[in-house]
């Protein structure tokens, strides 16, 4: 047995030995999950306030790093970056609603356009098999869009909460079903 099929094994074991941690796990995803669907608006409080968090850290991590990088004559670019990162950050605290509303329409365009590039991906590519499954996720992915857009801005006090909790209870289910498969496969 090779070296890295050794430790693929052990890495398997070691998942087969904790099944009961991911059931636990993605039953407590579904219920966080069930809370974000049931309570969108401060679910999307909550996310907002989550990307300010990131934006922070990642505008103190680039303002850091400016003072690294002396030797590439880019310091002040850096640094700048930095803190508009920092700016935009502290704007999330100081104004959820409205950076959920930018967000929100940010997503629209982003589906609407993701969702017209499927539409033509698949229409270029109709030889592979099932290509109409490309095509359906590129229509629906296109309707959502143009739903969240035509709903905006009314709608960006509970959409992120919504699609939280949709990824929150996919990602549950996903890890039960993993925990309950590890389970009986140690059988």
């Amino acid at each position: 047995m090779t070296r890295s099929t050794q430790n693929l094994t052990n890495i398997s074991l070691q998942f087969k030995s904790n099944w009961g941690w991911f059931i636990a796990i993605g039953i407590l995803l579904i219920i966080f999950g069930i809370f974000a669907l049931t309570y969108q608006f401060f679910a999307t409080v909550f996310s907002i306030y989550f990307i300010g968090f990131l934006l922070v850290i990642a505008g103190l991590a680039l303002s850091v790093h400016s003072f690294r990088i002396k030797g590439f004559g880019q310091t002040t670019l850096w640094a700048i970056m930095g803190v508009l990162y920092i700016i935009a950050g502290i704007a999330t605290f100081i104004q959820p609603i409205l950076a959920s509303t930018a967000i929100t329409l940010v997503i629209a365009f982003l589906f609407t356009a993701n969702g017209v590039i499927q539409i033509i991906g698949a229409f270029t590519n109709r030889h592979l098999p099932y290509w109409g499954w490309w095509l359906f996720s590129g229509i629906m992915t296109l309707l959502l869009g143009v739903i969240i857009l035509f709903g905006w801005p009314g709608n960006s006090l509970w959409i992120l909460g919504m699609f939280l909790g949709i990824d929150l209870i996919f990602q549950g289910w996903t890890y039960v079903v993993l925990g309950i498969g590890l389970k009986t496969s140690q059988n």
